[in-house]
């Protein structure tokens, strides 16, 4: 009788702890990714930086030299798309004024 009670209140705790244990590796998972997002963030606005800088010294974007991972694309006078290119995923941003998206340029 005393091992029945002993295996109820451990199956009891277990099952109060199980759902904050599941809900801390969500909340960590979470925020590495957001930690993944603001990286992959920076690298996109240091990129339009550098593209901007160009448009306003030559009125063109054509030329403008960027650091990987991110690479130029498609260029022109007027617009612009960079891709990000990630072990695990690929992003793009169209511009000027886009937002990164999923996927290559097209």
């Amino acid at each position: 009788m005393m091992v029945a009670a002993i295996a109820a209140v451990a199956f009891g705790g277990w099952r109060l702890l199980a759902p904050q244990a599941h809900k801390a590796a969500d909340t960590a998972g979470e925020s590495a990714d957001a930690v993944i997002g603001t990286v992959n963030l920076a690298y996109f606005t240091a990129a339009e930086v550098s593209l901007e800088s160009q448009r306003r010294a030559t009125g063109s974007y054509v030329g403008t030299p960027l650091q990987p991972p991110v690479t130029l694309v498609r260029v022109d006078a007027a617009s612009y798309c960079i891709q990000l290119d990630q072990p695990t995923q690929v992003l793009h941003l169209a511009g000027p004024g886009g937002a990164p998206a999923s996927g290559p340029c097209s």
